[in-house]
């Protein structure tokens, strides 16, 4: 075995490669297949790189592979939180709708009034908060001033106008409700709506 000093691109580098045969035959395909991409220089990283350290985009791959592990678990945690709530609600014979948002005010699960004019699940999920407002409220960002304002205070509770699933408004009261975490940082929100009878 012989060490050598690897240039890249002509230029020098303080990396070491190293060559087990000084005339490596080219493999045929079938055995490439086979091989671990690893251990054998098979990489994205440039030639002359050694292959067996880590490269920059496996590291914001593991980066976003974690941050997607935890960007799930909490969507777990407040579906799970909203099932309870909604069980609460119903035991309390309550006809109000409830959604749990993350952190961005990103609808996580929906539980409608059960008198069939509501939103159903599929039309909510994965859409952000901002479509229970009336387009006025959007433009001049309402949405998110009410989410920093239940963050700042704890909870909001408001009387507005929303806006209902065939786009006709109704004057309903609706509270927001920060869910946080043990050291403080908001997990999501309850966002609890009623409209008149």
């Amino acid at each position: 075995m012989k060490l050598e000093r690897a240039m890249p691109g002509g230029e020098q580098q303080n990396v070491v490669a190293i060559a087990t045969d000084p005339n490596p035959e080219p493999r045929s395909e079938g055995e490439r297949q086979g091989a671990d991409p690893k251990l054998e220089g098979d990489s994205d990283s440039p030639s002359g790189w050694s292959s067996l350290s880590i490269s920059k985009w496996d590291q914001a791959r593991q980066a976003n592979s974690r941050s997607d592990k935890i960007h799930l678990w909490r969507r777990r945690a407040l579906s799970k939180r909203g099932a309870r709530l909604h069980t609460k609600m119903v035991a309390n014979a309550e006809t109000n709708s409830l959604a749990m948002l993350d952190e961005t005010g990103v609808v996580v699960c929906w539980y409608g009034s059960p008198d069939g004019r509501d939103y159903v699940s599929e039309e909510v999920v994965d859409r952000h908060l901002s479509q229970f407002y009336v387009s006025e409220d959007v433009v001049s960002r309402q949405p998110h001033r009410d989410l920093r304002s239940a963050v700042i205070d704890g909870r909001l509770t408001r009387r507005a106008w929303r806006r209902r699933r065939d786009g006709s408004a109704f004057l309903g009261t609706f509270d927001i409700e920060p869910v946080v975490l043990r050291d403080g940082r908001v997990q999501g929100f309850s966002y609890v709506a009623s409209a008149p009878a």
